[in-house]
């Protein structure tokens, strides 16, 4: 029963377009053009404030993307690496001449600690003319078990970042002993000593 009524005070009359043109008149003759300059002037304020607010959310996102490129634009502009900047890199990156003896013990060490006996080394420093490195030569005959020799050559390198493995001869006299006889060949980077002026 509710539902009936409900569908009935939905139903619109015939002449409805008729009946808000009178009201329109109505109004407009009781009201007078003071009311209608008065409805037309907030219906404009209604529409200006929808505007202001539509621009309102469209001017934040803006704003942030202008504080980003102001923010990126005042970030020092990185210097771009040059040959020489990467030549200087390296140049630091080496040890200095007197830092051999230091380098030289490190091998040392390294040798007890692998229980690899060092009897005899020969060094010879070999220069580069046009560089500003000098290269140390280190040769090593040895004789020591195999599996230690490797150790020492790989635990060497990687305690001296400037040290590479130039040759390394194994002999073994008989096949059935775990020594063999070894020469080793280091070449050790470093700076080139400074000059006194």
């Amino acid at each position: 029963m509710a539902s009936m009524t409900s569908r009935a005070a939905l139903r619109l009359p015939s002449n409805l377009g008729q009946r808000t043109g009178w009201e329109a008149k109505r109004l407009w003759s009781k009201l007078g053009p003071g009311a209608a300059l008065g409805i037309a002037l907030l219906a404009a304020a209604l529409a200006l404030r929808w505007h202001a607010s539509t621009l309102e959310q469209r001017h934040q996102p803006l704003q942030r993307q202008l504080a980003a490129a102001a923010n990126a634009a005042m970030q020092p502009v990185p210097k771009v690496p040059t040959a020489a900047d990467g030549l200087a890199a390296f140049y630091n990156y080496l040890p200095a001449h007197s830092a051999i003896p230091d380098q030289l013990q490190t091998l040392v060490e390294t040798a007890r600690k692998h229980n690899v006996p060092l009897a005899k080394a020969e060094y010879k420093a070999q220069p580069e003319p046009r560089a500003g490195f000098l290269r140390y030569q280190i040769t090593l005959p040895l004789k020591a078990d195999y599996a230690s020799t490797q150790a020492f050559l790989l635990d060497a390198m990687q305690a001296m970042p400037t040290l590479t493995l130039d040759s390394v001869a194994f002999k073994r006299d008989r096949v059935d002993t775990g020594e063999v006889d070894a020469r080793i060949q280091f070449i050790l980077l470093v700076r080139k000593a400074e000059v006194a002026r």
